[in-house]
């Protein structure tokens, strides 16, 4: 019998599912990156799978889509019946009764909440009577014959009849509120997530199952074409890069061409991955070690790589053929290089640190080249779904109806534009294409690199446990630690001079020390001509729009 553990393989894709379902702008931002610019490639999915991710996203679009249809039906229903009235209830009332209810469902305590729902529903009756009062026609004036017709009596409308529409309104999204809620329960908690149990696409958006067929592609790919000055897309920021260049010369040689061994890099990087792969099978040093082989590709520079892009106006290829990824690592050439990638996932994968290697061999040097980067854990609100009680209870009743309230005033006003968007969305999607792909055919430097990563977006600014940073450090030593002793035994295999490296090797382990020929990186300082050092190890950075 297995023991419960605290933590679930599939976690950190049920966490971005229900991002996805709760976090609008999240998913909003996700569906244009991979739907929309589908020109672009789809940057790696690390600790997670996409898929479900994506199709939780869509369903959230289409739950949404009918709640802004009924809200704007409920507002032109509205100020055809009491303009005046509805006008004064979308620019004065709920933006009060917003800012009341989001306090209120920030709040834990049941007090707080009927406190301030009870204020809502005192502010709204106060308000309906004292505007009833001051619209009222004396006796005497109501005797008197009244011109035609009765403009202000149409634009001053029922004032209870507004209320009334504005409670339908108010209906439509504590319903939203209610169906996520029961999706959550149904489908998100940790004892009934399945990932192959993600919802289907319906009939109307069948036009999407070839996109869905090329981002599964992609994930099973071993090239990422990246954007920008970063290649490490989906893998987190850089938290420390170091090199060496060593001399490949026998035992006590003065330098002659006699002397040099020659190195194969492609053997190299085999006898390191074997090494690697021999102690991920340890289950309590490395857990969970993923080895890849990888391509980074400058996405402005593909014309060069037409194994990679064979159609200019379609999306890059995700795979290259092994001889070609064997090629790529015996002779590096151009924007393009090849990586060996250790990475190791930890607490439920949330936590992912990643050591990426490039070797290479030029005449009687060998170079080493080493990033590092770490993959904080998702934002703290996405765990929220693992304390749902399957009771409704009064608290969270409260808190629905006022995060309701709270979102009301916000998504009546958007309600017309997205309802628009919605309509116009084909035409708007077939002209970006058209477009796109009109400039890539005639621009040379045209970036088909990925723009966006799903796992980087929903990361959060901070780690939520101590150990979270210390187990992504360690993790990173240990790799560091087994690379440099595969590398010195494959020298000593090979008969290279390795005396002034394994008299450094204690400096370098414990020290973060680099020797190069002279050079010395201690930490992040730099001895000798032209050396160069980065050693940092920061909290994930927030991505733009965030949630607070």
């Amino acid at each position: 019998m297995s023991r419960p553990t605290a933590f679930s393989p599939d976690d950190t894709t049920r966490y971005l599912c229900v991002a996805a379902r709760t976090d609008e702008a999240f998913a909003e931002r996700m569906t244009k990156a991979l739907v929309t610019d589908d020109l672009h490639a789809v940057a790696p999915s690390v600790g997670f799978s996409l898929r479900p991710v994506l199709l939780h996203a869509l369903a959230g679009v289409r739950q949404r889509r009918v709640r802004d249809w009924g809200l704007l039906a409920a507002t032109a229903l509205a100020l055809v019946l009491s303009p005046l009235w509805t006008v004064l209830a979308l620019l004065l009332v709920l933006p009060i009764a917003s800012a009341m209810a989001k306090r209120a469902a920030e709040s834990r305590r049941l007090r707080d909440v009927v406190t301030a729902l009870g204020v809502l529903a005192v502010l709204l009756l106060v308000t309906v009577s004292i505007v009833s009062a001051l619209g009222t026609t004396p006796a005497a004036t109501r005797s008197r014959p009244r011109p035609e017709p009765p403009v202000d009596d149409w634009l001053v409308g029922l004032p209870w009849l507004a209320l009334l529409t504005v409670l339908g309104m108010y209906a439509l999204v504590v319903w939203s509120e209610w169906h996520t809620r029961q999706t959550l329960l149904s489908e998100l908690t940790r004892a009934a997530f399945r990932p192959e149990s993600a919802p289907s696409l319906p009939a109307s958006q069948a036009w999407l199952a070839d996109r869905l067929a090329a981002i599964d592609e992609t994930e099973r790919g071993n090239v990422t074409v990246y954007d920008g000055f970063a290649p490490f897309i989906g893998h987190g920021p850089l938290v420390s890069t170091w090199s060496f260049a060593l001399p490949s010369l026998r035992p006590g040689s003065e330098g002659s061409t006699e002397s040099v061994v020659p190195l194969d890099a492609v053997e190299l990087v085999a006898h390191v991955r074997d090494r690697l792969a021999g102690i991920g099978v340890e289950p309590d040093e490395l857990p969970g070690l993923v080895l890849t082989e990888r391509a980074f590709v400058s996405g402005n520079a593909l014309t060069m790589h037409p194994a990679l892009l064979p159609e200019r106006d379609q999306p890059p290829l995700p795979q290259l053929p092994s001889e070609d990824l064997a090629r790529l690592a015996a002779r590096p050439h151009g924007s393009a290089r090849h990586y060996l990638c250790a990475q190791v996932p930890s607490w439920g994968s949330e936590v992912v640190a990643s050591t990426f290697l490039h070797f290479s061999t030029d005449g009687r040097l060998l170079y080493l080249q080493c990033d590092r980067t770490v993959l904080g854990p998702l934002w703290q609100q996405y765990h929220d779904v693992d304390r749902i009680s399957p009771v409704l209870t009064a608290g969270a009743i409260g808190r629905m109806l006022a995060r309701a309230a709270s979102g009301l005033s916000s998504a009546v006003p958007r309600a017309p534009f997205r309802v628009v968007r919605d309509l116009t969305f084909h035409w708007r999607w077939q002209r970006h294409r058209t477009v796109e792909r009109a400039i890539a055919q005639q621009d040379l430097g045209y970036s088909y690199g990925a723009r966006f990563s799903v796992r980087e977006e929903a990361t959060d600014a901070n780690y939520h446990n101590y150990f979270q940073k210390t187990d992504a450090a360690k993790h990173l030593k240990l790799i560091e630690r087994h690379v440099l002793a595969a590398l010195l035994d494959f020298l000593d295999e090979r008969g290279v001079d390795t005396t002034e490296f394994r008299h450094r090797q204690m400096t370098i382990l414990n020290q973060g020390v680099i020797q190069t020929g002279g050079i010395s990186n201690v930490g992040n300082q730099a001895i000798g001509s032209e050396a160069t050092a980065t050693t940092h190890f920061p909290t994930p950075e927030p991505a733009a729009g965030k949630p607070t």
